[in-house]
């Protein structure tokens, strides 16, 4: 089932390049200007009903946002995965709202965490985790963990440090000793 499928996708899309393919699975990727029409056509002609979930990688190497979308198609037991580039400034993908009602929720997660606009989205914009974050979003590799952290909550005090097996010993009265230090020490 997974060649039928391939074949129609390089068919329809000759610039589309395989990524990965296995029995049952297969992800390609696709010209970003091509990403929602093998979205549509998974869908509507190969079956590919299901909407598992929208996945963002942050390739700043490359000034790109990595967008996949993971469809399977239940019948079948084939799962087909469609990736796409897009640029990283004032970053735009095309919302699936329409088509699957369950995309809101993936990608008001995107928006929040890497800043993808998803215009089409009657839900974008409204807080879905992060309430009241107005920082670079926290999922982007220019974000800056530390100094947030710094920031937010100040200096880190240290910490103790415990043996674990001192500590077990001496709670619990096992672990490598006849019986617990402390139990020694109260006889």
């Amino acid at each position: 089932m997974i060649d039928k499928v391939k074949k129609e996708l390089e068919i329809r899309f000759p610039l589309l390049k395989l990524v990965r393919e296995q029995h049952n699975y297969l992800h390609v990727k696709v010209e970003r200007v091509s990403a929602m029409d093998a979205i549509v056509m998974a869908r509507t002609s190969l079956g590919h009903s299901v909407l598992q979930l929208i996945s963002t990688v942050d390739r700043i190497e490359d000034d790109v946002f990595q967008m996949t979308w993971i469809l399977e198609n239940y019948s079948a037991c084939t799962v087909l995965l469609i990736s796409a580039d897009y640029p990283r400034e004032n970053c735009i993908v095309p919302s699936l709202c329409q088509i699957w009602p369950a995309a809101s929720a993936f990608e008001r997660e995107i928006f929040e965490m890497f800043g993808i606009s998803f215009p089409g989205n009657p839900r974008e914009g409204e807080d879905f985790l992060l309430e009241g974050w107005k920082d670079t979003p926290p999922m982007r590799r220019d974000f800056e963990t530390e100094e947030y952290a710094m920031r937010v909550y100040g200096e880190r005090q240290p910490r103790e440090h415990l043996d674990p097996r001192q500590y077990i010993g001496d709670i619990v009265g096992e672990w490598n000793t006849p019986m617990g230090r402390k139990r020694e020490e109260e006889k």
